[in-house]
């Protein structure tokens, strides 16, 4: 009998990264969870839309899109955006920032609105790009959260 297969069993795994598209499926299906906990009928796009990740319909009947942000970084105040961030904006809008907390405790989220997120990347994206030395030409914006 082979001792190795029962360490392996027996012995305790660590990931220390999980793949991109699970850390971005795990912060959608949580917003999801916590929408739907409050009545809203929520659909996942599963990548089929081109900006939003779920749409969800309010309990009062409003439609309304959300693109998803997650990180899974315990200590993360950023999350990374592309240039489409920077345009688009909408009342019907949305963007949700997951921080997953490295899975030892419950997330942390914030929703934001789109016509507050979108200026904000496109006016730091200018600034960016108008500072003497910058070295990257095709930078990701990065959205700060600030505690207060």
């Amino acid at each position: 009998m082979n001792n190795n297969f029962s360490k392996k069993q027996t012995k305790s795994i660590q990931i220390d990264k999980i793949q991109k598209q699970n850390v971005g499926n795990a912060g959608e299906y949580y917003i999801a969870a916590r929408l739907s906990a409050l009545d809203f009928v929520v659909t996942i796009t599963l990548g089929r839309a081109e900006k939003y990740d779920l749409l969800t319909l309010s309990p009062k009947g409003k439609l309304i899109k959300i693109s998803v942000k997650t990180t899974q970084i315990e200590d993360a105040k950023d999350f990374p955006l592309s240039a489409k961030d920077e345009h688009g904006a909408a009342d019907d809008f949305y963007y949700a920032l997951v921080k997953l907390n490295g899975f030892k405790k419950e997330p942390d989220f914030w929703v934001i609105p789109s016509t507050v997120v979108c200026p904000l990347i496109k006016s730091s994206d200018e600034i960016y790009m108008k500072t003497p030395g910058k070295k990257i030409t095709n930078i990701k914006a990065l959205l700060y959260v600030f505690y207060l």
